[in-house]
């Protein structure tokens, strides 16, 4: 049997986390919010909205526990591997993926606790580390439902700041998208599947006018968002 690359496990490990991800946001529990009504929230900083930030921000400290103690099994796994690649290299990977969900839990638990106490009326010092998540961070960013209806209704400020940042976002991901293609037309150039390339030329042009259109939308509702009452 054919020995796997380290490089390639290490890419399987991501893979595995991204789709993690994935399904979180397809089915996401009713206390997580997406990034736009978060930072709507934020912005909003009314009792009410605290509340609903509390809650938002405890079920995602619940999901980075589970995901410590997934990758923890994962790296004690990895360390009984036979292969010395994995079992070194792939349980320190896991450990410290552990790690990191372990800190974002303890930071989520007390943004939870501030904002509850800012729902209450009383002042609060928000914890370090806490800004990235109220920014938006581990939140799924918003569905084809929830697009859709802020599309159907959008008029104040905050409605085209949200739809700004999701096409802004869009504009980035199929940057990125004619990145790949135009390293992986390089790669095929000179071998003999060659006129694959052509293919991922072909994407790299597809891409770009994604991105360009992505960013125009963009601008649109920026525009919009400073002159919307």
């Amino acid at each position: 049997m054919r020995a796997i690359h380290p490089r390639l496990s290490i890419a399987a490990l991501a893979l595995f986390t991204v789709a993690g991800g994935v399904a979180h946001s397809q089915n996401r529990s009713p206390e997580v919010l997406n990034t736009m009504e978060v930072r709507e929230l934020i912005a909003s900083a009314e009792p009410g909205a605290h509340a609903r930030l509390s809650t938002h921000f405890a079920a995602l400290a619940e999901r980075n526990t589970a995901d410590a103690r997934r990758h923890t099994a994962m790296s004690q796994s990895f360390g009984g591997n036979p292969s010395r690649n994995l079992a070194t290299g792939m349980s320190a990977h896991c450990k410290r993926l552990a790690d990191l969900s372990t800190q974002s839990a303890t930071t989520l638990r007390e943004l939870a606790a501030h904002h509850k106490t800012l729902a209450a009326g009383a002042p609060s010092t928000a914890p370090k580390d806490g800004a990235r998540f109220e920014g938006g961070a581990g939140a799924p960013q918003p569905n084809e439902r929830e697009l859709s209806a802020l599309a159907a209704k959008a008029s104040t400020p905050a409605d085209h700041r949200g739809l700004e940042e999701y096409f802004v976002t869009l504009a980035r991901r199929h940057a990125a998208d004619a990145d790949e293609h135009v390293a992986m037309a390089q790669a095929y150039r000179g071998t003999r599947i060659a006129q694959a390339a052509v293919h991922c030329d072909r994407l790299v042009t597809l891409s770009r006018e994604a991105a360009k259109e992505a960013t125009a939308a963009a601008a649109m509702h920026k525009q919009l968002a400073g002159v919307a009452r």
